[in-house]
């Protein structure tokens, strides 16, 4: 009996994390936590717009007019004693002022070298791994997002950044490719052909922007349009009108001003004035760079701002940090992106160009399908698979990782393209089962779900199905080790 029970204990699935979601996870905690006390980018930003740094500062350069005056109107005994505060108070106004430079270093330092990171995670040797990576991470970051409770809002609003950022980063690729960047500034970085220069003063600002454009969300004046003045507005409510005019207002211009004053330039640490020179004009025109993105974001027309906006409106659809969530909307953004485009909101061929990269089904997006025999033809029941490769060959069929087979949950699955008309998600699919008997399809569910006699109101032919929980185990986290791919 014993022994029984130690082999089911180590058959069992372990909750947890692989190496590679424990690092995506370390940069989603870096860029922003929900722990108030943390040095995320976030927390350090709403730390700064509280600006009691500078009254601090304010003050005592204040204090120090002050006692200066006095000091020239006071006798001379008094004198003594008004001199002694004043050296006192410019002892405390010197470290004031050198801890608030060593607080602006470390957050410019911060944020460089978390989009040093990002960078690396999500390039390989080649293009095909570098995809490879950046759907690894897009998918990782939509499987660690909650499907259901309370906090789905205020963890997608988190997981954002790093999402559009990556999102970012492969549109720039695409829209390289494509010849749709004009940008005279990139074009000069591209014709290094080390292409150090394009690193290091296109991609790395290009993430550092993505990851600045909602930092203004953090000043206590959009708090207070959020929250209300008691604290008890929904924060993730859909604002109207004057609301919301005046929170995009406020976010837009206290990003720039944190990007200059709360971030400002780094500084060259050696002693060559050659390679100073070099590295302040660097540092110059990243920034200038980033707030050229974040600036030409809000009405980019068909200029290089489209690098942060199409991604953002794509991020928004896929991790809504609004309380109406339902998970089977997701792969819409793709139609939401084309009637945007239709109406003239977005440049269509920057649409098109993201839709080459991400399909209609986003990374992690848990597909529903009807398998074939090994004479290509349609079995009498539904598998799960999870999309986990970007650049589809057709939209609609996206590439992903066979889950079940056989009706039974593995780990070992192999990468599949799921044709339309075999996707439950298309109703060309799901009129194939609906041939099938109630009874089969009760018996595909009771197979496939854990829960069976709690899911009696569960679609008998799911357009979908909720992946998180099967991707928590740890065992099932490694959905990105193959490369070759089979037509289902």
């Amino acid at each position: 009996m014993v022994m029984a029970k130690e082999v089911q204990r180590m058959n069992q699935p372990l909750f947890g994390d692989s190496s590679v979601s424990k690092a995506v996870k370390e940069l989603l905690y870096r860029i922003q936590d929900s722990n108030p006390l943390s040095q995320s980018i976030y927390q350090q930003a709403a730390t700064f717009f509280t600006g009691e740094e500078q009254l601090a500062i304010d003050a005592l350069q204040q204090q120090k007019a002050d006692l200066q005056r006095r000091i020239d109107d006071a006798s001379k005994g008094a004198r003594v004693k008004l001199e002694k505060r004043l050296t006192d108070t410019q002892n405390e106004l010197k470290e004031k002022l050198r801890q608030q430079e060593d607080n602006r270093l470390g957050r410019i330092r911060q944020l460089k070298q978390t989009a040093k990171h990002i960078l690396e995670a999500v390039t390989g040797d080649s293009t095909q791994e570098t995809q490879q990576l950046s759907a690894r991470m897009l998918g990782t970051i939509q499987l660690l997002s909650p499907t259901h409770g309370k906090n789905i809002a205020a963890v997608n609003q988190r997981h954002k950044h790093l999402y559009k950022a990556v999102l970012a980063l492969r549109l720039l690729d695409q829209l390289l490719a494509d010849q749709l960047i004009k940008n005279r500034y990139v074009f000069s970085k591209c014709a290094d052909n080390t292409g150090n220069l394009f690193r290091a003063q296109v991609q790395l600002p290009l993430i550092m922007a993505c990851l600045l454009q909602d930092i203004g969300l953090q000043h206590p004046e959009v708090k207070l349009i959020l929250y209300g003045e008691d604290g008890s507005q929904d924060p993730y409510r859909i604002l109207q009108g004057l609301e919301r005019e005046q929170l995009l207002q406020i976010c837009f211009a206290q990003s720039q001003r944190y990007v200059q004053e709360g971030l400002g330039l780094d500084t060259y640490v050696g002693n060559s004035k050659a390679e100073r020179d070099v590295f302040v004009a660097i540092e110059d025109e990243n920034q200038s760079f980033i707030l050229h993105l974040l600036k030409s974001a809000i009405k980019p027309e068909d200029g290089i701002g489209n690098l942060l906006k199409i991604p953002q409106v794509y991020t928004s659809v896929v991790l809504p940090s609004k309380q109406m969530y339902q998970y089977e909307h997701l792969p819409k953004v793709s139609a939401l992106l084309k009637a945007g485009a239709e109406k003239g909101w977005y440049p269509q061929a920057i649409v098109e160009s993201l839709l080459k990269i991400t399909g209609y089904f986003p990374q992690g997006f848990g597909i529903t399908y009807i398998p074939k025999d090994s004479d290509k033809r349609d079995l009498d029941r539904y598998e799960y698979a999870i999309v986990n490769g970007l650049y589809p060959p057709e939209p609609e069929a996206p590439i992903c990782r066979q889950v079940t087979r056989n009706l039974t949950f593995n780990s070992f699955g192999i990468n599949l393209v799921i044709s339309a008309e075999n996707n439950l998600y298309f109703s060309t699919a799901q009129q194939k089962l609906e041939k099938v008997s109630e009874e089969r399809l009760k018996e595909i569910l009771s197979k496939l779900v854990s829960n069976f006699e709690e899911r009696t109101s569960t679609d008998l032919i799911p357009k979908c199905w909720y992946p998180d929980e099967y991707f928590s185990y740890q065992k099932n986290q490694n959905l990105w080790n193959r490369t070759d791919t089979i037509r289902n």
